[in-house]
């Protein structure tokens, strides 16, 4: 379809050829004559002003958006428009309009940027639309200069039946209505988000937080992922997958705890086998679990044994071990990053699964891989390795910085990063919890092998070690988690003071924190 102002003006009859024209066919005697007023000015210009040209080509362009070479007519029908205003972004206004071109089947979705009082510009742009990264300013939503007050949190939960029953982690859900932890007694337990916390006057009438759903699993609970889609407007996206140990992988609903389907993975004996560890993609369409050098994905829609195998140890090179995290990001859905506990990571090309590189200097097998909010950067961090390393994707095998943190134990320690970017929390085994700014400048020194940097703000969160750490997605809260296995003292001289010996001092607890200004 050719909107061409030329064409259009080209097109235009002037009073004069449209009045010679019925004159020539009155005489023909196929028109009866057209009534012309007598005060009409005779002397019309028929001749295109290249200035109007001009003028009216730039307003048709603006206007109808679409390509000379089109074949199409003008039929078009516009069947929707919304109005949406980017997060974090004021100034600019977007107006999305949809038009259906009647003679053709496909759709086409046009931007209109307004920016002030600058003229507007539209571009075309194809139906799938490319992950866009949210602004947002870190420094405005966060306040690290004062210590975060605590707002609530749960003790009790973790206190009932088994004995040391302390937490291995916690998880905001992916739309911020509520928490998931799990805890030594093999539950999986779901803490909605206080309503009072909205309103600072009534902090202090906030109760201990208690569960509102717990998801038993029947042995040692390895791994647990939210689905990354989830939102709780919509009940069939609600829902998180666990892996345990000597079961399959389980779906479960996450408003009535019930189970929905399970993912079976069998070895060359046909055995089931339980994941180590397991993750949603980006997308949540397929889920990644991972065994001893090997991979195994499910479809989530087809749960069952059907499932496509990736090894990626063969032939004496790839990556060896029990495969322990994954990280997706949806800034570049065409890579993968894995964890091993042979202290390795494997950036992996997908949909193909290819092995692109594999990156060392963990000093403990990996434990958890975060990608930063514009997938530049990986956040990596071990058992028993004191260091985060922060790995520049755009230089494959540079370490930018390392994060320094107690972790003397095997134990899962996760850490976290902000909607931004810019900050990295993380806990520790003494119960300090420790805050870092990526865009201060990292300390070099000819003792560390890689640049550190130092934290901005640390306090005492816990009495124990701190194992859980997780950014609420849309407001300046912090939950953390806490717990680890306890022993006994075995250097005592006397064995009946052994046994009278109390353990130490614990702090199996969830506690919730507000980070804001």
């Amino acid at each position: 379809m050719a909107f061409s102002c030329s064409y259009i003006l080209s097109q235009l009859r002037t009073d004069e050829s449209i009045k010679n024209e019925e004159n020539s066919q009155v005489q023909k005697g196929t028109k009866r004559p057209f009534p012309f007023s007598a005060d009409k000015e005779e002397n019309v210009k028929e001749d295109i002003v290249p200035e109007a040209v001009d003028v009216l080509d730039s307003i048709f362009a603006s206007l109808c958006p679409f390509s000379e070479d089109s074949s199409a007519t003008n039929d078009v029908a516009i069947v929707h428009e919304e109005r949406n205003t980017l997060p974090g972004n004021d100034e600019k206004d977007i107006e999305v309009i949809k038009t259906v071109n009647v003679n053709k089947d496909s759709d086409i979705e046009v931007i209109k940027t307004v920016n002030g009082n600058k003229d507007s510009d539209i571009e075309v742009i194809s139906e799938e639309t490319d992950y866009q990264i949210e602004t947002v300013n870190d420094e405005e939503v966060y306040d690290f200069t004062n210590i975060p007050v605590q707002v609530t949190g749960a003790w009790k939960e973790f206190t009932n039946g088994k004995g040391n029953n302390y937490t291995r982690g916690c998880k905001w859900a992916p739309d911020g209505s509520c928490i998931m932890t799990c805890s030594d007694d093999n539950i999986l337990r779901l803490f909605n988000l206080p309503q009072e916390l909205w309103d600072c006057s009534k902090w202090q009438d906030i109760t201990e937080m208690e569960a509102v759903v717990k998801i038993p699993e029947g042995e040692i609970i390895y791994d647990y992922s939210w689905y990354p889609l989830m939102n709780s407007c919509e009940p069939s996206t609600c829902c998180l997958a666990s892996s345990s140990k000597n079961s399959p992988v389980h779906l479960w609903d996450g408003f009535t705890g019930e189970l929905r389907c399970s993912y079976r993975s069998y070895d060359q004996m046909d055995e089931l086998i339980a994941a180590r560890s397991l993750s949603f993609d980006a997308e949540g369409q397929r889920i990644f679990c991972g065994f001893e050098k090997t991979i195994r994905i499910f479809n989530v829609d087809l749960p069952g044994r059907n499932f496509e195998t990736r090894n990626t140890f063969a032939k004496k090179s790839g990556q060896s071990g029990i495969i322990s995290c994954f990280a997706f990001t949806p800034q570049n859905k065409h890579i993968s990053a894995v964890g091993s506990y042979h202290r390795s990571i494997g950036i992996y090309s997908e949909p193909d699964g290819d092995l692109e590189c594999i990156l060392e200097g963990q000093k403990g097998g990996v434990t958890q891989l975060q990608f930063s909010p514009d997938g530049n950067l990986l956040y990596s961090g071990g058992r028993k390795d004191p260091e985060i390393l922060c790995w520049d994707l755009r230089n494959l095998g540079t370490v930018l910085y390392c994060l320094r943190r107690s972790c003397v134990t095997n134990q899962r320690m996760y850490f976290d990063i902000s909607r931004g970017g810019r900050y990295v929390v993380s806990g520790n085994n003494n119960g300090i919890i420790s805050f870092w700014d990526s865009y201060k400048e990292p300390r070099e020194s000819d003792f560390d092998e890689f640049s550190v940097l130092e934290p901005v703000l640390f306090y005492m969160g816990h009495k124990d070690c701190v194992n859980g750490i997780s950014l609420h997605p849309t407001y300046p809260l912090l939950c953390s988690s806490s717990g680890q296995r306890k022993f006994p003292d075995l250097l005592s001289e006397d064995d009946d003071q052994i046994f009278a010996r109390e353990l130490p001092e614990r702090d199996n607890s969830l506690r919730l924190w507000w980070i804001g200004k």
